[in-house]
């Protein structure tokens, strides 16, 4: 039934939680391939203001390169028979999020929540949510309460 599985990753322990669901659901559908994803959001005006283009690129390749060396961790703790691989973009996190998901023939989207409520949501908004709302494929949410966190 799903062939093609797209991972939004976010570094946070809350995202973390979605690897062992991933294992179980790849197993009992058979799912081919598994994309672990990384969005990386564009930096503010107000940065590029105060840093300057040649520090904010720097920053830049700097974040890409801890995002590609984190998706290969959570790769290789993933240890699944499917084919893993890994991709970072650049984009608002359910834009890149979907259109990731649009471009490359992704079946299923597995994503966590991160449990915001009242004004920190309104204000930041859900990008679960989001995906949720727009997504042409099933999405399917784990819940940030289902999460046992450390720390």
């Amino acid at each position: 039934m799903y062939k093609k599985m797209l991972v939004p990753l976010d570094a946070s322990e809350y995202a973390e939680c979605t690897l062992e669901h991933v294992k179980e659901l790849v197993a009992a559908h058979g799912v081919s391939d598994v994309v672990l994803l990384t969005v990386m959001e564009p930096p503010r005006s107000a940065a590029i203001s105060y840093m300057g283009t040649d520090k904010l690129e720097e920053l830049n390749k700097s974040a890409h390169e801890s995002a590609i060396a984190y998706l290969e961790e959570a790769k290789a703790r993933l240890a699944l028979a499917a084919d893993v691989k890994t991709a970072v973009v650049g984009a608002l996190a359910a834009d890149g999020i979907l259109s990731y998901a649009g471009k490359n023939g992704v079946d299923v989207i597995v994503m966590s929540t991160h449990g915001r409520s009242g004004p920190s949501k309104w204000f930041i908004g859900s990008v679960a949510e989001k995906v949720l709302q727009r997504s042409p494929v099933p999405v399917f949410l784990i819940p940030s309460l289902s999460c046992r966190l450390t720390g």
